[in-house]
């Protein structure tokens, strides 16, 4: 660029340009996710000459590796980052060539997909419908499809509940059954296959423990034959019985006041599961005095005194003590079932309710008692929406207590096998429900993880109202496996609390909740989170986070005034400021209207493309009053080197009219429009001329100055002959430069009216042609009226593209031509006529007396034809002895 400015500047004349020809009109494709891709641009000249130039791209995604080019042939290469970007996304742009061949826009689009192969089909799946319905098309695929570890990213997925039962079921063992299963949870219709898979599941479900006690009945054994009893009795100890028999025979022994050993034991040992029946006193009364009772009596003994006795009665009181020991040991064991839960409801009290139950008493107040008829079932898996985890409960006899804490959780049923479902019928039945001692718990150990959970649910369902809940929520996120869906959901409450309340430079937030935001994946973030979060970064003035963000985001739709104090931020960073992204970042802050002037300087000062959008910024920058020297010259510079013409003008008068013009791209913006002008038949502004008729008027010695000025000059005042006596002073001194050189056109002669033109020049009429150096035209030529055929005369290259023929006409006569290309074709590239105008300089010479004498050959006047005949013959005569007379005189004096 500098070496052309500096020709120009010196009036050197260059008007061969090269051709650029691009190897591609555009680049499109589709790109895998995360992967670096490349492509190549051919830049050549298509006429061999020296191309130079710089390329630009405006979207962070695509970089060129080298902006500079040169050569006849450059291969320019180029990248693509997908890394940021997600399924679906897409990257648009353009490549922006700056040359002295001129300035082109090469168009890129790229359509972004997933690496796996299902990555197209999995982002299809808007609805579980869609899944469904491409399960009935291409069941097979769907089976691989169902196991990709992106299929749980599926749009469809988001919903918490479908995502839980697919993580459940997939770690089930047969995949079939899992894909199956999943779509009868999908609302999918169970395939005939399927029928037999639960067993008469529902009918007559519940069996209550409390009725087995009635089983008694059926072993009626009235027998008042003592020593018959007690052999009984110790035959079923030896044998270590405890069936039903055997403890009807214990109690009958009882009763008939045996003494056994190991009696009231074994008695024990043998109770009916919930067994609600009186004991004889005399077994309570043992018990009670007994300072040791076995851990396997205690809990039907316990349960029995319970159901029996109140607490006034002289039985429970003595027990009291040991039953609420017991109780307290089996909840700090989190054991738990039926008979449990009557111990728990009557002997745990809300002030006996320390640090060690509350850990673990809240699972049991949530415990509810599941009953499923399908024997072929071992475990019931509980899957919370909130967590990513799962709590494995063993299936007993078809019952199973289980604690469910909150009621939109996920149960899912697992054979010996490994293999889960989704559709076995099944009933709960809530075991313990006390409000009174779950606030309790949580009064004492407010950190509870499950307890803190409810209290967060509740919490983001009615929006974040201040910072202390705003704590809950991050500390449960921190603390607990969350679950995917559910942490996008509190990650999307987390930003509405901020959009809501974060003020600029808040110094309530803490390093928890920074670290909260940082940790926020913008993958599922919709634009309007994501614009939330890049504003609460930018508020707390987390800028190098914001300038991260927005890479990975793309455009944003912020409030100007943050996207203002971000540019700022990142301009006053000196690494920063030099960055391309943050360049393209601040012209899309511009392109949206901001008034910014720090930001205007900073484009006006850095910014280089393509040269409307530069003078975009030159007029906007003028308007404000912000620094545009530089953008100026910079802009005059690059639309010279790149033969621009558009609004060149413009930019010329705001930087003739800068502070510090530079003398040096003056002069080569005069000298392209003297080019434009006389060359290329251009107009040019009466500035540009009053600067020419300056350069030339101060210039002593008027060789100096380039030629094309006292072309273009000569020229421009031909056609405006209103002259003052000093301009015709110059114009003289102009053309007789010229006509030494021989640079003589047609507008030459029509300056004899004003200025002294040789006879040489006035003698003929000059046919011009502007033609390319490269191409030789062919000029065909004939003189009416005596020619009638066209011939063939050379035509000569005066200057540059300009190529003059001379010719001579008389009165009369009129010239007709014809030029080509090159060589004589079918069409002419122009045609014309000259006619001769009888415009001599002196009557009566020797031109003149021809001229006349071509006149009178067409009349019929002998007589004036020979005195016009004579008097040239007497003419030539005189001019012949002064020529030699002149000559003997120059002889002698040499000698």
């Amino acid at each position: 660029m500098k070496e052309r400015i500096n020709k120009l500047a010196r009036g050197i004349v260059e008007i061969d340009r090269p051709l650029l020809k691009l190897s591609d009109k555009s680049f499109k494709g589709t790109l895998e996710v995360g992967e670096l891709t490349k492509f190549d641009l051919i830049i050549y000249s298509e006429n061999g000459i020296l191309l130079k130039g710089l390329i630009y791209s405006d979207n962070p995604a695509v970089t060129v590796q080298k902006d500079a080019f040169g050569g006849i042939r450059s291969r320019i290469k180029c990248s693509v980052d997908t890394h940021n970007l997600q399924d679906g996304d897409k990257i648009e742009g353009q490549l922006c060539i700056v040359s002295n061949g001129g300035e082109f826009k090469l168009p890129y689009s790229f359509d972004v997909c997933s690496s796996h192969k299902s990555g197209e089909v999995i982002s299809g799946f808007e609805t579980k419908e869609d899944f469904i319905e491409f399960y009935r098309k291409e069941p097979e695929l769907s089976r691989r499809v169902f196991d990709y570890s992106d299929f749980e990213n599926a749009p469809f997925m988001k919903d918490s509940g479908i995502y839980t039962i697919y993580r459940g079921l997939k770690r089930g063992h047969d995949r079939n059954i899992a894909l199956k299963q999943f779509l009868i949870a999908l609302g999918c219709p169970k395939e005939k296959e399927d029928d037999t898979d639960v067993s008469d599941a529902g009918e007559g479900i519940t069996q209550d423990e409390n009725k087995q006690s009635e089983k008694i009945e059926l072993f009626p054994l009235d027998v008042n034959d003592k020593p018959l009893i007690e052999k009984a009795a110790s035959i079923c100890i030896r044998e270590g019985a405890t069936d039903e028999m055997a403890f009807y025979i214990y109690q009958r022994a009882i009763e008939m006041g045996s003494t056994i050993t190991r009696l009231y034991e074994y008695y024990v040992y043998a109770m009916p599961k919930g067994y609600k029946g009186l004991l004889p006193r005399e077994v309570y009364l043992y018990f009670a005095y007994e300072r040791s009772i076995e851990e396997n009596m205690k809990l039907p003994l316990f349960y029995n005194v319970i159901v029996n006795f109140s607490e006034s009665d002289d039985i429970y009181q003595r027990f009291e003590h040991k039953i609420q020991s017991y109780a307290i040991d089996m909840l700090l064991k989190s054991e738990f079932n039926q008979r449990l839960s009557v111990i728990y409801d009557r002997m745990i009290l809300a002030d006996m309710i320390d640090e060690r139950i509350a850990a673990v008493f809240p699972a049991i107040l949530r415990s509810y008692r599941l009953t499923t008829n399908d024997r072929r079932l071992s475990y019931v898996v509980v899957k919370y929406r909130e967590l990513d985890r799962e709590e494995v409960y063993a299936l007993k006899e078809g019952n199973a207590y289980i604690p469910i804490f909150f009621e939109n959780s996920e149960l899912l049923f697992q054979d010996g096998y490994g293999n889960r479902y989704t559709d076995v019928v099944y009933e709960t039945t809530r075991i313990m429900h006390k409000e009174e001692l779950e606030r309790k718990c949580f009064e004492i150990l407010p950190e509870h993880a499950m307890l803190k959970l409810a209290k967060a649910r509740n919490i983001a369902n009615k929006g974040i109202a201040d910072i202390a809940q705003l704590r809950i929520v991050e500390q449960v996120m921190t603390d607990m496996d969350i679950s995917k869906p559910y942490r996008a959901f509190l990650n999307k409450v987390i930003l509405e609390y901020h959009d809501a309340f974060t003020k600029d430079s808040d110094k309530d937030l803490s390093e928890l909740d920074i670290r909260m935001l940082k940790n926020i994946d913008i993958r599922n973030l919709d634009r309007k989170e994501k614009d939330i979060l890049l504003c609460t970064y930018i508020k707390l003035s987390m800028f190098k986070d914001a300038y991260k963000l927005i890479l990975e985001m793309g455009e944003t739709d912020i409030e100007m005034t943050y996207l203002e104090k971000l540019i700022k931020a990142l301009i006053i960073d000196e690494q920063a400021g030099e960055s391309k992204e943050i360049m393209m970042l601040t012209l899309h802050a511009f392109r949206k209207g901001s008034e910014d002037i720090d930001i205007l300087n900073f484009l006006l000062r850095e910014y280089n493309g393509l040269s409307k959008d530069m003078l975009e910024l030159l007029r906007k920058g003028q308007k404000a009053g912000a620094g545009i020297n530089d953008m100026a010259e910079r802009l005059l510079a690059q639309m010279i080197f790149c033969w621009t013409d558009d609004d060149l003008d413009e930019v010329y008068h705001i930087y003739r009219h800068s502070s510090a013009p530079q003398n040096v791209l003056i002069r080569a913006y005069i000298t392209k429009r003297c080019i434009d002008y006389f060359l290329f038949g251009k107009g040019a502004s009466k500035e540009v001329f009053a600067d020419v008729y300056g350069i030339i008027h101060d210039e002593r010695y008027k060789e100096k100055v380039p030629v094309i000025y006292l072309l273009a000059m000569s020229k421009y005042m031909s056609e405006n002959k209103k002259l003052t006596g000093e301009e015709k002073y110059v114009l003289q001194d102009v053309i007789d430069i010229l006509v030494q050189k021989k640079l003589v056109f047609p507008y030459t002669r029509t300056l004899s009216d004003i200025i002294r033109i040789p006879d040489s020049v006035m003698d003929k009429y000059y046919i011009e042609y502007h033609g390319e150096k490269s191409i030789r035209p062919s000029l065909y030529l004939r003189i009416l009226p005596d020619e009638r055929d066209f011939e063939e005369v050379e035509i000569t290259r005066v200057y540059q593209n300009i190529y003059v023929r001379p010719i001579t006409l008389f009165s009369g006569e009129r010239a007709e031509y014809q030029i080509y290309d090159e060589e004589k074709g079918e069409d002419f590239v122009e045609s014309g006529t000259i006619k001769a105008d009888n415009k001599v300089r002196l009557k009566g010479d020797t031109f003149d007396i021809i001229n006349e004498m071509s006149g009178l050959l067409s009349q019929d006047n002998d007589v004036k034809l020979r005195d016009v005949m004579l008097r040239y013959v007497k003419n030539e005569s005189v001019i012949d002895e002064l020529f030699t007379k002149e000559l003997d005189e120059k002889n002698d004096k040499e000698q």
